[in-house]
């Protein structure tokens, strides 16, 4: 009698190529309208979001919510919606060459839970890539890293504010380069339930604090990460340097290259002092000090 083998699962994919303003909105729809998870690419100038879904058809109601997100932002150019169907066996194995371990800075190593070994001399962070943005792959997300291992010691023990935590990888990778804690903050509560979680799976609960909201008098940070948006990053510029310590670390992304401009200048204004900035995938990661730079996180930036 021979072994009975189950039919493999069919799945049918989505992939959304978009402008980087409208990314937010398209992955929300797709986790909305029931992808298990999101990959995300970058593209050129774009990011391409994909998700995978049970039945087929979907295409058209994100052709639909295009349509409607659209009038809300005149002149970004039109996504280009892209379809196909996948094996569940394929699909797994695709998934894990999206996301392969990264070695990023001097010390840090991200990898996926497939992946157990860590190179000597980096500390590892834990990610699982199905559950949010934030995984490290991304160029605004990596020169934050590479921001955080040049300023961050165990000598120091620096205090850190990490706005727009997502995936909480920036408050871990703090932690596990030397911070003595971190608050990580999310208006999104979804997110911060998953920064909660990598944070336990990381080992670095206790030391990191997940929110949805700053206390207005919550100051005295010695770093400040901010991986948002540009807008954003210049509408909160007076408001992180007032959270920072004399001489602390402000370190800002988020923002392509071209917008880099005028989150320096805006930051600058607020009485902060450019420091260097890291360029990576066309992301631009803006690294400033607070005046008083005798009080500064005392270690020097690391080239």
């Amino acid at each position: 009698m021979s072994e009975s083998r189950a039919t493999p699962r069919i799945w049918f994919s989505v992939a959304v190529e978009t402008a980087p303003e409208l990314a937010d909105a398209i992955g929300s729809f797709l986790l909305d309208r029931g992808a298990p998870g999101l990959q995300t690419d970058d593209g050129a100038g774009s990011v391409i979001i994909t998700g995978h879904f049970e039945t087929a058809g979907v295409e058209h109601e994100v052709e639909r919510f295009i349509d409607n997100t659209l009038e809300h932002f005149p002149g970004v150019g039109r996504p280009v919606v892209r379809c196909s169907s996948i094996t569940e066996t394929d699909w797994a194995e695709s998934w894990k060459d999206h996301f392969p371990p990264l070695s990023i800075g001097a010390r840090v190593f991200v990898r996926p839970p497939w992946v157990a070994d860590v190179p000597t001399g980096r500390v590892g962070i834990e990610l699982d890539p199905g559950m949010a943005f934030g995984t490290g792959h991304h160029g605004s997300t990596q020169g934050c890293l590479t921001a955080l291992d040049a300023v961050v010691t165990p000598e120091t023990a620096p205090r850190v504010l990490d706005l727009g935590t997502g995936s909480g990888v920036l408050a871990i990778a703090a932690i596990r380069l030397g911070a003595r804690s971190a608050v990580a903050i999310d208006i999104d509560p979804e997110a911060c339930e998953i920064a909660v979680i990598n944070t336990q799976r990381n080992g670095v609960d206790a030391a990191v604090e997940v929110s949805t909201r700053l206390a207005a008098d919550d100051t005295g940070f010695d770093i400040i990460v901010a991986n948002i948006f540009s807008g954003m990053l210049i509408g909160f510029a007076n408001d992180i340097a007032r959270r920072l310590k004399p001489g602390g670390i402000a370190i800002g992304s988020g923002l392509e290259t071209a917008e880099a401009t005028g989150v320096t200048d805006a930051w600058r204004e607020a009485g902060m002092t450019s420091v260097r900035e890291y360029d990576i995938d066309g992301w631009t990661t803006l690294v400033f000090r607070a005046p008083d730079a005798s009080a500064a996180v005392s270690s020097p930036l690391r080239k």
